[in-house]
């Protein structure tokens, strides 16, 4: 996945908060995912379009984390998330 791609979940997942983390059902495939806190404050910013970059940015400020090491798992996450059917670019 490209760095500046403008990512934003999709909109037919039914999630719920337990305890502060969100836990998110794709009715369609029938499955859940439990989103430890981080990627909850990701899935949280993806309500709007963002970029890897622009999530790191906000991650870099809030977590003792490099750019680099956050970019990279980022990207990692985005794309398995993607790939499950929960995010997509915001261009399609």
């Amino acid at each position: 996945m490209n760095p500046n791609a403008r990512v934003v979940r999709c909109q037919e997942m039914l999630e719920a908060d337990v305890n502060g983390e969100i836990v998110a059902l794709n009715v369609e495939r029938g499955q859940c995912y439990g989103l430890n806190s981080v990627a909850t404050e990701i899935w949280r910013m993806l309500e709007e379009p963002r970029s890897a970059d622009e999530i790191c940015g906000t991650l870099t400020r809030d977590y003792d984390v490099d750019g680099a090491t956050c970019r990279s798992e980022v990207l990692a996450l985005l794309s398995q998330l993607e790939q499950e059917g929960l995010v997509k670019k915001a261009d399609d």
